[in-house]
């Protein structure tokens, strides 16, 4: 069961899970009926700023951002 105190972060449709059953965090992606999930990473502060950058860049490409 997911939990709100287990999101570390939201951008758009997009969105970070912190899982300690699976010990990685997880780049989730919202869709009309469930989300689902786009990638893994280790549970640790690298797995979360990768996660997070990965959140953001998704979030950005759908948006039409320019990537640098």
């Amino acid at each position: 069961m997911i939990k709100e105190k287990n999101i570390t972060h939201e951008n758009g449709d997009y969105w970070v899970l912190r899982s300690t059953k699976q010990a990685c965090y997880f780049v989730m992606v919202s869709g009309a009926t469930h989300s689902t999930s786009e990638s893994a990473y280790p549970l640790d502060a690298d797995g979360k700023s990768i996660a997070i950058a990965r959140c953001d860049y998704l979030a950005g490409r759908k948006r039409g951002d320019e990537v640098r």
